[in-house]
């Protein structure tokens, strides 16, 4: 594959698709072929996680984790390979980190689910975007999800975090202005870029 691979991470509220949408408008004003996606994504085993991510099915953590990687498997096959492979950056708004973080919180074996998502491509950069849960959650106007509970979301960014610990992930915080988050979010693509060539 030649193209490049973006993950950005983050808890809920933490400006995930702002953030993936500006950073791929400045990618391809330098003249780069971006693809923008997110997971869950929006297939057919995509809008089953959204139902049940939204209340309206009732499944256990082990099935949301199937759930979530049978979604992931068709997005890496159809969409994530074939455009790196065609040389594209590829951003995704969340990837199978965000799994092993929610569904290990649920009880699920966080190994188990590295194991049945090995097929997923690595990615070349992920950023992790870094919020208070509780500003995060207050400054979310839409319906909640199942979920956006404070204390969960603590326990999501802490595992996250630890990943950003071992993985060298590049952590951005993002209390800030929107505008200088995102000079930041796009200062550590740039040193990124620099060592890939186009």
């Amino acid at each position: 594959m030649s193209g490049i691979f973006i993950v950005i991470e983050g808890a809920d509220g933490t400006g995930k698709s702002t953030h993936a949408k500006l950073l791929g408008e400045y990618l391809r004003k330098n003249g780069y072929d971006v693809v923008n996606t997110a997971e869950p994504t929006k297939g057919l085993m995509g809008k089953r996680t959204r139902e049940v991510l939204s209340g309206k099915a009732d499944v256990t953590p082990k099935e949301l984790t199937l759930l979530f990687t049978e979604d992931r498997k068709e997005h890496v096959k159809n969409l994530v390979r074939p455009s790196l492979d065609g040389g594209k950056v590829v951003i995704c708004e969340r990837y199978f980190y965000s799994t092993i973080a929610y569904q290990s919180i649920q009880g699920v074996d966080p190994k188990w689910i590295e194991k049945i998502n090995s097929f997923a491509v690595k990615p070349d950069l992920v950023i992790l975007l870094k919020i208070s849960p509780k500003k995060a959650l207050d400054r979310m106007h839409r319906q909640k999800e199942v979920f956006e509970v404070l204390e969960f979301q603590e326990k999501v960014q802490e595992v996250l975090i630890r990943f950003a610990q071992t993985k060298s992930w590049v952590v951005v915080e993002t209390e800030a202005d929107m505008n200088r988050v995102q000079d930041k979010i796009r200062a550590a693509v740039d040193r990124f870029l620099e060592k890939t060539p186009k």
